[in-house]
């Protein structure tokens, strides 16, 4: 597609950039990546990111904040350092990534979420009982403040739908590792209206919002809807606003609710755990039996709704709505199908169970998804492929980690184990190269990071949006990602 002939001219594009239909260039800024310190390392950052000066302070002052910009004496560029707070998501994402080595992190990571969870419905801050927080920022930070002006968000902000089932994952896992006796759900913490309460009743608050929206919902599934004008329309880790889209290009329906298939994943194992620790820990047998029954018929629905066996088979993005209501799937290939082999919801040595995950197998194998630097978070044949596009083409270190963990659990089929160790060796080679932990780099054949901020004018759809920024130099995900990766494959390749 040709630049649109009404926008400058903008020599200093990447090569190969390309306009979709409807698209004009408005702004293109050269941003070249700083430099990495000499003395980076994974375990360094990790004590950068939860404050601490050694192995035995990391928990000890709290969770891990999301990213944080390369330490240096010059100035820090605008667009680095804007994620140095909690969020839900991703500190649950480096806690579990971490569990076996950090229970203390884990613990933290518990206790500051349980402290800021849902109480009470609040349209600006989307808030709901037992919800727990996607950002979380004081409400005269100066981000917290513009976000505010321009999206009417309160604070804490809770536009997030996998953190609360996260959260209960962590709490099982945690349980299950280091705490066979439940001694943790006893422990306390203050609530947001300053009463103290224990784990097991934040445990049991993120349980009751997690089935109350699957019961509410028609097939079962744990859909997202913003209920703000302005919140986040995807609120998933893929959050930006053209991740969810179809074949053809045509972005989700956000007027309705949209259910993301690595979210049922998570889900179906979050109302696993919560069954075990229900009857394992708290002698309440009924209920894990009916969270098990959930689990099953969450199963069936992944394996039924999310699957299409066009182009060789293989799990859609997600389902939305059309305009009368009905469920329609987003048949695009993303790196999000293999969030599903890390989890129990494909389990099994049946002949369905067996295929579904071989043929996720070949997917992420195929050139349109691997690439030199681990797994595309978009096909590259898809219309909406770009190397540097946030969610739309480039590879996320954590995500590529977690389809390895994932595969890892099917060792006993060797190409799972060997491609898990393909992607680890991938992420190792591309920290190594890159310095520093980004949060993602360009999904193209050369291992890079994007060295632009480019803007673009989408007139079908009525908004300017970022086609191209800079990572974050330091992305908390990403640090976890590797010290987990370097135990995986049992090697220390790069300090």
């Amino acid at each position: 597609m040709e630049r649109d002939s009404t926008a400058k001219s903008f020599s200093e594009l990447p090569a190969g950039f390309r306009l979709l239909p409807g698209e004009k260039v408005v702004n293109v800024e050269p941003t070249p990546p700083r430099p990495a310190p000499d003395n980076s390392s994974s375990l360094r950052e990790i004590y950068r990111l939860t404050h601490a000066s050694n192995n035995s302070e990391v928990g000890v002052f709290g969770p891990a904040v999301a990213s944080l910009a390369f330490e240096s004496n010059g100035p820090t560029p605008d667009h680095q350092g804007l994620y140095s707070v909690v969020f839900g998501r991703d500190s649950l994402r480096v806690a579990l990534d971490l569990v076996d080595y950090y229970p203390r992190l884990v613990r933290a990571t518990i206790k500051k979420l349980a402290e800021t969870q849902g109480l009470t419905y609040d349209t600006a801050r989307e808030e709901e009982p037992g919800r727990i927080a996607h950002e979380i920022r004081s409400p005269d930070d100066p981000i917290a403040q513009q976000l505010t002006m321009e999206r009417g968000w309160d604070w804490p902000y809770y536009g997030s739908v996998d953190a609360t089932p996260e959260f209960i994952r962590t709490i099982a896992t945690y349980c299950r590792l280091h705490d066979e006796n439940g001694v943790f759900l006893r422990e306390t913490y203050i609530d947001k209206n300053g009463q103290e309460q224990s784990v097991r009743t934040a445990f049991d608050r993120a349980v009751d919002w997690m089935t109350n929206r699957l019961e509410a919902n028609a097939n079962g599934l744990l859909e997202y809807h913003s209920t703000l004008p302005k919140g986040i329309e995807n609120q998933v880790w893929k959050d930006s606003w053209d991740a969810y889209h179809h074949r053809d290009g045509a972005i989700a329906n956000h007027d309705q609710g949209i259910a993301s298939v690595e979210v049922q994943g998570v889900t179906h194992d979050a109302l696993l755990d919560a069954a075990d620790i229900y009857e394992r820990l708290l002698d309440e047998p009924e209920k894990a039996v009916y969270l098990r029954e959930r689990a099953g018929r969450l199963s069936d629905a992944i394996r039924t709704l999310f699957w299409t066996e066009e182009r060789g088979g293989y799990f859609v993005l997600g389902l939305d709505h059309d305009e009368r209501g009905d469920v329609r799937q987003m048949k695009i290939r993303t790196s999000n199908m293999g969030h599903l082999l890390n989890s129990r919801a494909l389990d099994g040595n049946d002949e369905e169970s067996v295929h579904k995950r071989a043929a996720i197998l070949r997917q992420l194998q195929s050139p349109t998804l691997l690439t030199t630097s681990g797994i595309r978070t978009l096909a590259s044949d898809e219309l909406r492929y770009r190397d540097g596009a946030y969610h739309n083409g480039s590879v996320w270190i954590w995500d590529t980690h977690h389809i390895a963990k994932g595969a890892r659990l099917h060792a006993s089929e060797p190409s799972f184990a060997a491609f898990a160790d393909l992607l680890d060796e991938k992420i190792l080679r591309v920290t190594h190269r890159i310095g520093g932990f980004p949060e993602y780099v360009r999904g193209g054949s050369a291992i890079a990071v994007n060295a632009h901020v480019i803007d673009i004018e989408d007139t079908g759809a009525h908004r300017t949006y970022r086609a191209e920024q800079p990572p974050q130099e330091i992305q908390a995900w990403s640090v976890a990602a590797i010290l987990s990766a370097k135990r995986s494959i049992g090697r220390r390749l790069f300090s």
